[in-house]
């Protein structure tokens, strides 16, 4: 049953001033717009590891969702049984681009962590966005962002470029700080998404490691040699800084 079948109890009301997300949609578009932003959302839902998915491959496209904390992952299931990890969306990003033009989800969506979205009803969505140049800027460089990584993920690099390409992404994505990395997904999932086996994904750590370009905290991971993974992961291009398309 997708989530947006749960039960009312599961839904808290949008107080967007008191939200820590300074990467929204909304609050990244201007005082002006994060208001008219915050009056079209729906009540925020909270989602959970285990629990029923946000939404399911088929299903009828209702609303968009922003990302408020944790981490959500969408993917398919082929006939076989096997997952495949499509994208993972962190604080301040939006699901639902990529379909925005066909109407109907093809993926399912769940959370890798404890997790809470802002429910964006797609008709109030693009009555706003027509009304707000500001935040339609935003939804086309989010979108040309999502571009740029399915075509570096349809290329033919190896591991270690991968791997070093999603860390620096991850890096920026994850606003952290020192180079220090707490990756919400398991090894596995990340294996997944960049098609490697979770195996090949801990031995180019390891690997990563014995070079000194990286190393294993309690905390998470530290990129010790930021500049070196760069150099490494420079062919894949999604890990470069995004450029706004502002004027």
């Amino acid at each position: 049953m997708p989530f947006d079948s749960a039960p009312a109890a599961a839904h808290v009301n949008v107080d967007c001033l008191l939200c820590p997300v300074k990467s929204c949609l909304g609050r990244q578009a201007g005082d002006v717009n994060a208001g008219a932003w915050a009056a079209m959302l729906a009540p925020r839902v909270a989602v959970m590891p285990g629990a029923p998915p946000l939404f399911n491959a088929g299903s009828r496209l209702q609303s968009l969702y922003s990302v408020r904390a944790g981490c959500i992952k969408t993917y398919t299931v082929d006939a076989e049984g096997t997952e495949r990890i499509r994208g993972f969306y962190l604080p301040g990003d939006l699901i639902g681009l990529d379909v925005l033009g066909r109407g109907v989800w093809q993926s399912s969506a769940a959370a890798v962590e404890p997790s809470q979205v802002c429910v964006a009803p797609v008709a109030a969505l693009r009555s706003v966005v027509t009304g707000q140049p500001a935040l339609a800027q935003r939804l086309m460089e989010q979108t040309s962002r999502e571009l740029a990584q399915a075509l570096a993920l349809s290329g033919d690099f190896t591991a270690e470029q991968r791997l070093a390409a999603f860390l620096l992404q991850m890096e920026q994505r994850l606003h952290s700080r020192e180079g220090l990395l707490r990756l919400p997904m398991p090894q596995r999932d990340i294996g997944n998404y960049l098609r490697l086996a979770t195996e090949t994904v801990c031995r180019t750590l390891k690997a990563f490691a014995a070079k000194g370009w990286v190393r294993h905290e309690s905390k998470g991971l530290r990129l010790v040699a930021p500049h070196k993974l760069r150099e490494l992961a420079e062919p894949v291009g999604f890990c470069a800084e995004p450029l706004s398309l502002a004027a």
